[in-house]
């Protein structure tokens, strides 16, 4: 039961990521999808780890592709 949870947490927090990602955004701008509230600056860390984690699924899936932006860090949007 709580493993059945877990995969549709998961599951659902993809897919609520998939369409925040309209316009290109960074990891740091994909919290609100993720989170169901504010990262404070001690979970900033694990919550970018995570984050990150959630795009580069997306993106190795063929859901979201990903751009190096004038800042050198990494833009995902949808893909198609």
């Amino acid at each position: 039961m709580r493993l059945r949870q877990l995969i549709d947490n998961h599951h659902g927090a993809l897919e609520r990521l998939e369409r925040h990602l309209d316009i290109p955004r960074t990891a740091a701008e994909c919290f609100a999808p993720l989170f169901k509230r504010e990262i404070g600056p001690q979970e900033y860390g694990l919550a970018l780890v995570e984050a990150v984690a959630h795009l580069n699924h997306l993106h190795q899936t063929g859901r979201a592709v990903r751009r190096l932006n004038e800042s050198g860090a990494w833009e995902f949007s949808r893909a198609g």
